[in-house]
């Protein structure tokens, strides 16, 4: 209820207004304070979509304009983090310098630098220290042990954290299920067969980077060491060949609380599929299972500018639908494009599909909120708790 000191300061702003009127004077004063209110709620969707992007750019030094313009995206908050692949990589010193350059943009929220750091034939940092694949790692019986596994990882997150990331897309828990398989297991990129053992040894992975403040990504949900093609080429039908046990190390993990973020593959199988052949990075059913395995934290989408999804969606339908789905953090490697403004474009074309109810401000509010925990944990550092 309403008490007596309320209405008649109710009353009071409301003959003031009045008065305003009748004295000819312009009424601005009086909408002034719901408009700051719509003018601040916009602020803040704008920030909020800002975190929800993440893109590569082009160059290796401040000097170069790709790097210039993923610096002032960062600043301005039309984008959340930049990921750096090799041709952004050089030297130790080089490397330093660059990422010092984009982690400055921007005190808080804390920029995602991210990098694709797995070992084998999968690691960026080049002259930088030289990583097994995750096969070897698994057949060597010196790493039968979690610990000894953790001692191998903990250098190579130190070794990251000493370049100035704080986030890598690893490791991979897909399963060697199919010899056939090129994109994972003729790459050496899978640990193993065995589900348990996955589990272990991501585990150790994870525990290592943790332990450096690295947070990590762990790929390729809901597998992809059961399929024939390579989703960077095509879309992945895995309809007949994936198996239940795929998804065992993200339970496993999950239950762990190890789990700070998950990517999900650009597959395709009914059971993960929203229908009309959409893969599972772009399908609420493939997130909604993810999340019944008890994976709390960020789900991250593949790069965006693959050929599973770069041939068959736009722009607009790639983020729209990925976003509805349930993705918090969207990768666009820009690789293929080499787009300076590439960040905000995206930006733009999310803001205006909230503007027209194709996305629910509160799926916005419920990404930025699960990268928000994710930076913050980093930031403090506080990486070791579950999630």
């Amino acid at each position: 209820m309403i008490n007596a000191r309320m209405m008649r300061m109710l009353l009071a702003a409301g003959l003031a207004c009045l008065g305003m009127a009748l004295a000819g004077l312009s009424a601005t004063a009086c909408d002034s304070e719901p408009q700051q209110s719509s003018e601040a709620e916009a602020r803040r969707l704008d920030a909020m979509i800002g975190q929800m992007i993440m893109v590569g750019f082009t160059g290796r030094s401040e000097r170069e304009s790709g790097v210039v313009a993923a610096h002032d995206q960062l600043a301005k908050g039309v984008i959340g983090g930049v990921v750096l692949y090799p041709d952004n990589i050089g030297s130790p010193e080089q490397l330093r310098a660059l990422t010092t350059y984009l982690r400055d943009a921007k005190s808080w929220p804390i920029p995602f630098v991210a990098v694709d750091q797995e070992g084998g034939l999968v690691q960026r940092l080049t002259g930088h220290g030289y990583f097994p694949s995750a096969r070897s790692v698994g057949a060597n019986p010196s790493f039968a042990a979690a610990q000894a596994a953790e001692r191998l990882y903990q250098t190579m997150a130190e070794d990251l954290a000493k370049a100035g990331f704080n986030l890598n897309f690893g490791p991979v828990v897909d399963l060697s299920l199919n010899p056939n398989n090129y994109v994972i297991v003729q790459r050496d990129r899978s640990f193993g067969a065995d589900p348990n053992s996955v589990a272990t040894l991501a585990g150790a992975f994870i525990r290592a980077h943790r332990a450096a403040g690295i947070a990590t990504v762990a790929k390729h949900f809901p597998g992809h060491g059961s399929s024939f093609a390579d989703s960077h080429k095509m879309l992945a039908d895995i309809s007949s060949t994936w198996q239940e046990i795929e998804i065992e190390p993200y339970r496993t993990l999950a239950k762990e609380g190890l789990l700070d973020g998950v990517m999900i593959g650009h597959l395709y199988h009914p059971r993960f599929s929203d229908g009309a052949k959409l893969p599972a990075s772009l399908s609420g059913r493939a997130i909604a299972a993810l999340r019944d395995t008890g994976f709390k934290g960020v789900v991250v989408s593949d790069d965006m500018e693959m050929g599973a999804v770069r041939d068959d969606y736009s722009l607009d339908e790639r983020a729209v639908k990925a976003i509805n789905a349930g993705t918090d953090l969207l990768v666009f490697s820009n690789v293929a494009l080499r787009d300076p403004e590439l960040g905000a474009k995206l930006h733009a074309i999310i803001a205006n599909a909230v503007r027209e109810g194709r996305i629910s401000r509160s799926r916005i509010e419920k990404a930025y909120g699960k990268i928000m925990l994710l930076k913050r944990r980093i930031a403090e550092p506080d990486l070791s708790g579950k999630w």
